[in-house]
């Protein structure tokens, strides 16, 4: 069984192929991002209207790409007829009549995105039907605009390769991406562990269907975090999800990206900040006694007593202690901003990486604290990080250490699992494995037309028989292109 996978829910243009095999295990063929960040670094976020028009200018070159590194991209066998401007492109649209209904149609599905249909029609003209079973594309939540680009796209293609087409949650993809191959992780065998063990213990993550990491057991807890979500989600079974809590305001990536901003750091904030907290961090580390004050007066960066030292920067941490598991980063940011306003110039200068640091360290303080309360409030086996602040080192290396000490402490083994960096944010891949996973599972309740049950490994199959998916229709799942429709406020069901 093959899916290709279409993600457009912000600024990142990612199609990718992923094949199931005989053995139980999962092929990514391809992977291909494209990213926007050039595009919309002069404005300090992303602008809705621009990634909207870089989608529809992306998706056919990474379409052409993705299944030339899959190796399904073949020329058409079919002669282009008489007519000239008519062409057969298969057995299903070999007479002129069907060919015209085709093409009208597309118009009408892509009616919206006139410069994607002018280069889907030569390409099709041009290529055969690939070999794929299944298109999968992101239907929300996300940026609206730059959503149905990607939507309208699967249609198109799911129309004319005659194929179904299946809408996919992102939260839900950035979840599932901790099933993707994941060789960095590192779960404890046993407990207790010393602490010097931590850092040498081996990979228990063996390979099974898509890296299938065997260390995830469920109860989960899974902490999804990025630009634009933070939610702490309950996962009981694969498919089972209860949010727990969000955040109020802002998203942690975004607050990332407005102080950034205020401190005229770039876009995106979040990897600038890290990096500049990160060396003030090591220099202190190697450092026997606190810096000296700035010349000419001014405020020392950091006092004594905080690892050595102390900040002189102190940043709240908003609903740290509250009850409940929401989250909240618009107060982090004012109270960033009304101790920025305080500074004059050459002090913010001097003082921009304390802030980093301090800003940085509230809000993993926040995000780790409520996801290891939760996990031992519903009995978690497994602690999930995902979506693109996942991509954090500080935040990776805290909620693995902190999940560990947890494991220690409460006398039973509480595993933790991240995905690589590459498949912390947006991505195709995590879009087309929860497919694949849906598919299979949709097989079971009633048939996915066009895939033989023989393409489904036992494996998988044993797996996933708990899986529980959206709606379909009675007597079997029929995804139809035509019902797709887009939700930018989508949630977990």
């Amino acid at each position: 069984m093959r899916i290709l996978a279409i993600e457009t829910s912000c600024d990142e243009t990612s199609i990718a192929v992923l094949e199931s095999k005989n053995d139980g295990s999962f092929n990514l063929l391809s992977n291909i991002v494209s990213s926007q960040i050039k595009i919309h670094a002069p404005y300090g976020g992303v602008v809705p209207m621009l990634a909207k028009r870089e989608h529809q200018r992306n998706l056919l070159p990474i379409l052409k790409k993705s299944l030339q590194e899959s190796k399904l991209l073949k020329i058409s066998n079919f002669p282009a007829s008489p007519a000239g401007g008519q062409f057969l492109i298969s057995k299903q649209t070999s007479n002129s009549k069907t060919l015209n209904l085709k093409l009208k149609n597309l118009k009408t599905i892509l009616d919206r995105e006139p410069e994607l249909l002018k280069k889907l029609l030569p390409f099709l003209k041009k290529y055969q039907k690939p070999n794929i079973d299944l298109i999968a594309v992101t239907n929300g939540p996300g940026l609206e605009p730059a959503l149905w680009v990607g939507v309208n796209f699967a249609k198109a293609l799911g129309y004319f390769w005659n194929l179904p087409v299946m809408p996919i949650n992102h939260v839900e993809g950035h979840i599932i991406a901790n099933w993707l191959p994941q060789p960095e992780n590192k779960i404890p065998p046993t407990l207790p562990l010393k602490r010097e063990e931590l850092d040498s213990s081996p990979s228990f993550l063996k390979e099974g269907w898509g890296g299938f990491p065997s260390s995830v057991h469920f109860p989960a807890i899974c902490l999804v975090v990025s630009g634009g979500h933070t939610q702490l989600v309950l996962m009981k079974k694969l498919g089972q999800y209860k949010i727990l809590g969000e955040t109020r305001d802002d998203a942690a990536g975004e607050a990332f990206d407005k102080l950034a901003k205020m401190l005229n750091l770039g876009y995106p904030g979040g990897p600038i900040i890290s990096q500049i907290a990160a060396k003030l961090e090591s220099k202190i580390r190697n450092s026997k006694s606190p810096p000296a004050p700035p010349k000419g007066g001014g405020l020392p960066p950091f006092r004594e007593g905080w690892g050595g030292f102390s900040p002189i920067v102190k940043l709240p941490r908003p609903m740290l202690n509250t009850k409940d598991y929401d989250f909240s980063f618009s107060g982090l940011k004012t109270a960033a901003l009304y101790f920025v306003k305080t500074l004059s110039p050459a002090q913010l200068k001097k003082l921009t990486p304390a802030i980093c640091v301090e800003f940085q360290q509230a809000a993993i303080d926040v995000l780790v604290s409520k996801t290891i309360r939760a996990a031992k409030e519903f009995g978690a086996r497994t602690i999930l990080l995902s979506g693109g602040v996942a991509a954090n080192d500080l935040l990776r290396e805290t909620l693995k250490r902190t999940t560990y000490s947890l494991s220690e402490v409460e006398g039973s083994k509480i595993n933790f699992s991240v995905p690589p960096k590459e498949f912390c944010t947006d991505n195709a891949a995590m879009i087309a494995l929860t497919a694949a996973m849906k598919a299979v599972s949709l097989f079971i309740k009633g048939g996915l037309r066009g895939i033989s049950k023989n393409e489904i490994p036992p494996r998988l199959l044993a797996s996933l028989k708990l899986w529980r998916s959206g709606p379909f229709t009675k007597g079997g799942a029929k995804y139809n292109w035509q019902k797709i429709r887009v939700d930018s406020n989508l949630r977990l069901a």
